[in-house]
């Protein structure tokens, strides 16, 4: 095995999805180390480079391959890619071989680097951040990748004088902006080297950069599946930083011009799909709603035919596949509209992980899909992620780091995130407790239609928790909570009614 560090920093822009325009100007500077002066050879940086220099050659990159670069190659080389990222909309860099100093204040090692003292890390090595802030000139994307052996054979380290600084700032101080950092594996671990031409985690961004229509988000996933996979689940893949709401597609085939449906038909669609009751309440069963969602499936189904690349249509058809109880197809009707940016399938995903509704139950996975969705300001994903975070799943219990989860989905409306935000206050977890400002939540979220905050108001009004006591209100907040579907007050008012003097 060999150990790894990928750093992905995408900065500045995106490529916009549907209806954008073409890319303009696609730049890339590919580097590959192998053979040292003074440290041991490496085998694959070079075919990696040269792998990796042929895919973006295929994407429509002007590629810079340089191997076996010296420090004089990677300066005039990286003055020259700074300068035509500039002018271009994308632009890529990689760097296989040696790092020092491991993280986003590394240091790049070129071939005749000796650094026989800490000072010597000045003259003879690029530090990291010069090729972030190089990439992130671009208009619309700028990608980082290094690729670097994290075992150091050099004698000396660098001093702090010689600091390469840090992912938020850029050579010149000003802040880079949608940043986002992909490692090959969970910080601390070891990265395989697998046992063909390229490692798992090289291999899976071969196999995933050219991919046709898949949304970047999706690019990441797959390479941590595979690289989950071909490694026995022994290395994960994971992610820092965010990326912006705007789609993002490194080869947009139907997305350059998305053939649009019928208006009729996909009115139909979208019509239908809206119309079913929420599955979820347990509803599908209950008189013409089956035949309501077969109806809806079929209708879908015509407009996604005609349409293939509209995200919209694909996500209707998974919900009218959910409501039909077909949940493989759902899954799969999401997974489609997910990969063509729907914001609100990638949500509908990490549910169905995390309930284990129609596949395995998989917290880890549910939360990757939770953090892309909230991400694109999802509420529901984000409630999800406070709720695994307040239960210590995955992690940790941390009530506080819950409540501000709450906080962000309350303050985009999400009526489930301001009645856990009143549970959490009447607890004094995460928060002082306050039963005022508790029952002032439930209120809140109660008048938004959360049957679980009509419950738990119904339950203040019935103690007098956080203001004065009224019997009646809380019997009516049952009542309505109950016709509205929530289980909990049907046993609470059965219960009620049972305690009743015969």
């Amino acid at each position: 095995m060999r150990s790894l560090v990928l750093f992905v920093v995408i900065a500045i822009g995106l490529i916009p999805c549907a209806n954008a325009e073409a890319a303009g100007g696609r730049v890339a500077l590919v580097v590959g180390n192998s053979s040292y002066r003074h440290a041991s050879q490496l085998a694959a940086p070079v075919n990696d480079a040269e792998d990796i220099a042929a895919a973006l050659a295929g994407l429509g990159f002007d590629v810079d391959l340089r191997k076996d670069a010296t420090i004089a190659d990677l300066r005039t080389g990286l003055r020259s890619f700074t300068e035509r990222a500039a002018r271009a909309d994308i632009a890529v860099f990689y760097f296989a071989g040696y790092s020092a100093a491991a993280g986003v204040g590394g240091y790049l090692i070129p071939v005749d680097a000796q650094l026989a003292t800490p000072p010597s890390f000045r003259a003879e090595t690029i530090p990291l951040p010069a090729a972030i802030a190089g990439a992130a000139r671009a208009r619309t994307l700028g990608l980082v990748i290094l690729d670097a052996m994290r075992g150091d054979p050099f004698p000396s380290k660098p001093d702090g004088r010689s600091s390469g600084g840090d992912l938020g700032a850029s050579a010149g101080g000003t802040p880079l902006r949608n940043a986002l950092v992909f490692f090959p594996t969970e910080p601390g671990r070891i990265a395989e080297d697998g046992e063909g031409r390229n490692s798992p985690f090289v291999a899976a961004l071969l196999k995933y950069l050219p991919q046709a229509d898949l949304e970047i988000n999706f690019v990441f996933r797959h390479v941590r599946d595979d690289v989950r996979e071909t490694t026995r689940q022994k290395q994960t893949p994971y992610m820092y930083g965010q990326l912006s709401k705007d789609r993002i597609y490194l080869n947009p085939v139907k997305q350059a011009a998305i053939v649009p449906a019928d208006p009729a038909v996909a009115r139909r669609c979208d019509d239908l799909a809206a119309a079913l009751e929420d599955a979820r309440k347990g509803t599908v069963d209950q008189g013409g709603a089956r035949d309501d969602a077969k109806d809806a499936v079929a209708a879908c189904t015509d407009a996604v035919k005609q349409s293939p690349g509209a995200d919209r249509l694909h996500y209707q058809l998974g919900r009218s596949l959910f409501a039909a109880r077909d949940y493989a197809g759902a899954m799969a009707s999401y997974k489609t509209a997910s990969e063509l940016g729907n914001a609100r399938a990638i949500y509908e995903l990490g549910w169905m992980y995390d309930s284990g509704t129609g596949v395995e139950k998989d917290a880890e996975r549910a939360r990757f899909y939770y953090e892309m969705a909230a991400e694109k300001k999802v509420a529901p994903a984000i409630v999800g992620l406070g709720v695994q975070q307040e239960r210590g799943i995955g992690a940790d219990s941390d009530p506080a780091k819950a409540y501000a989860l709450y906080q962000r989905a309350a303050d985009l409306g999400d009526a489930i995130a301001i009645n856990r935000m009143g549970e959490l206050a009447e607890k004094g977890l995460g928060i002082k407790q306050n039963l005022k400002q508790a029952r002032a939540f439930y209120e809140k979220s109660a008048a938004k239609g959360a049957t679980e905050a009509m419950v738990n108001l119904a339950r203040c009004n019935a103690n007098g928790t956080g203001g004065r006591k009224d019997i009646p209100e809380a019997r009516r907040l049952l009542a309505k909570a109950a016709q509205a579907g929530s289980a909990d007050a049907k046993r609470i008012l059965a219960h009620i009614e049972d305690a009743k003097p015969r």
